[in-house]
């Protein structure tokens, strides 16, 4: 999956960790873990091994595999760390993340990207994407308007709902932004306002503010049963 020049350009600026990006050297991890490796996987580890994003100071470095020094779950494996179905957990993930940061970060064989084993999109593109998006926008004067968030306890592994934010897409006369993939995450626009999708929230934001009869419109398509 290609990347768009704005996500070359924040990979470019990114900071990022020696890592294991030899093919040979990432087959022989999955056959001395007795599993078949997947083109997904390989083209993952080989681009983003060793990139790393900062959750407020705490550094997340992805990779399947990766070099010593380790912090996180890496810290004593010389291999990948593969996660069989198990309960919720249907297919087989892969940590993906050296971290000490409180979350799981796995991706499966296929490629989709998980945190807390809840899926955030298809494509680990999409999440580079993501990230770039909000780089441009914490480097602007865009404040949250509005922000509506699925219940993570009631509404575990449910997405928002496509027809009601289609109707937010209808209100506010929203597109897509430019280059921007699709996948579970989106980004829509109508000039004046932003709104960011992910699995489990919508955030609308805007750098002038919202007048009280949108606000409300918005409440009502997505507070409202």
């Amino acid at each position: 999956m290609a990347l768009s020049n704005r996500a070359f350009k924040f990979l470019a600026s990114s900071k990022w960790k020696d890592s294991v990006k030899d093919e040979k050297e990432i087959i022989h991890a999955f056959q001395a873990a007795k599993i078949m490796p997947t083109e997904q996987l390989i083209d993952f580890q080989k681009r983003f091994g060793g990139f790393t994003y900062f959750a407020y100071l705490e550094p997340i470095v992805y990779g399947i595999l990766h070099k010593m020094p380790c912090r996180g779950s890496f810290v004593n494996e010389n291999g990948l760390i593969a996660i069989e179905p198990e309960d919720d957990i249907v297919v087989r993930h892969f940590e993906c993340a050296d971290t000490l940061y409180q979350e799981t970060f796995s991706i499966d064989e296929q490629g989709r990207y998980y945190e807390g084993f809840d899926l955030k999109c298809n494509h680990f593109e999409t999440h580079i994407e993501d990230l770039a998006m909000l780089e441009q926008v914490n480097k602007g004067k865009w404040g949250t308007v509005y922000k509506y968030e699925l219940d993570v306890y009631r509404d575990c592994y449910e997405y928002i709902d496509e027809k009601k934010y289609g109707k937010l897409v209808k209100r506010l006369g929203l597109k897509k932004v430019e280059d921007f993939p699709e996948d579970i995450v989106s980004w829509d626009t109508n000039g004046d306002m932003l709104v960011w999708r992910k699995a489990d929230a919508v955030v609308v934001l805007s750098e002038t503010g919202i007048n009280q009869r949108e606000l409300e419109a918005i409440q009502a398509i997505f507070e409202q049963e």
